[in-house]
């Protein structure tokens, strides 16, 4: 018996020095990489343009088929209303942009699924709006479609300003161009 003891406090020895080892070579290495305020002072400064990439409405093709799946639907219309509305947490998960096209598709799509979408009319009544560019209720809509999605956080509190909007579509829907010096 006196044997079985001394091998098991042996191995468990054994083991917690292995992982003293571990963990020692695990925290130096944490140690020796770079905190990102590191990173930011090393890092060169490159001026960055953009490239206006939103695309004029007569020249969109939108490629959404007439038996889209409703919760693409809600999906779209929920990343549309990104555009216009500020959340109370500011991380909006999806963005698509609002162009006259995609309205007039969506809702196209909308009233050819209404029989085989649960919540046909809630997508018309808000695209319908949106096609004659009356965005007054897109918090209301915005927090219509983040319910039916069971939305947790990200509840839209109130519509963005013109500027924020502005800087909405700049940044997510234009894209940098390269920089003149660097590589192609």
């Amino acid at each position: 018996m006196k044997r079985k003891t001394k091998s098991a406090i042996v191995i468990i020895a054994i083991v917690a020095a292995m992982g003293g080892i571990f963990g020692y070579i695990k925290f130096n290495n944490q140690i020796d990489k770079p905190t990102p305020e590191r990173e930011k002072a090393t890092a060169e400064y490159v001026e960055i343009t953009f490239e206006d990439t939103t695309v004029p409405d007569e020249k969109e093709q939108v490629p959404y088929p007439n038996n889209l799946e409703e919760y693409k639907m809600r999906n779209i219309i929920h990343n549309m209303s990104h555009q216009k509305v500020k959340t109370n947490d500011d991380n909006k998960m999806g963005n698509t942009q609002i162009t006259q096209a995609k309205v007039d598709r969506l809702l196209e799509i909308a009233k050819l699924n209404i029989k085989n979408y649960d919540n046909g009319d809630v997508y018309i009544k808000i695209l319908e709006r949106w096609s004659v560019d009356d965005f007054s209720n897109a918090v209301e809509d915005h927090n219509e479609i983040w319910e039916m999605q069971d939305g947790e956080v990200g509840k839209a509190i109130r519509l963005l300003t013109s500027e924020e909007e502005q800087a909405h579509i700049k940044f997510y829907f234009t894209k940098p161009l390269k920089p003149e010096n660097s590589a192609q």
